[in-house]
């Protein structure tokens, strides 16, 4: 069996299950708790833009996802 590793923090992901304990965003595989740490940097943010799109959200998600890949934390 091939092994997992979180692409912000580089931790094996054991026992992979998608979407339950790891979250595959494009092409990044996100662990749960980068995920859970990503999703709480982002509310706020989404909380204070109107009008909500979706594309605006998705730049902002990945925009997250790859300060977190640079900095090797979310």
């Amino acid at each position: 069996m091939k092994a997992l590793y979180c692409d912000i923090c580089r931790n094996e992901i054991e026992q992979p299950v998608k979407r339950r304990n790891y979250f595959h965003i494009r092409e990044f595989d996100i662990c749960e708790p980068c995920k859970d740490t990503i999703d709480a940097r982002l509310r706020p943010i989404l909380r204070n833009h109107f009008p909500y799109s979706p594309e605006w959200y998705e730049q902002q998600l990945m925009s997250l996802i790859e300060k977190g890949i640079t900095a090797k934390k979310p």
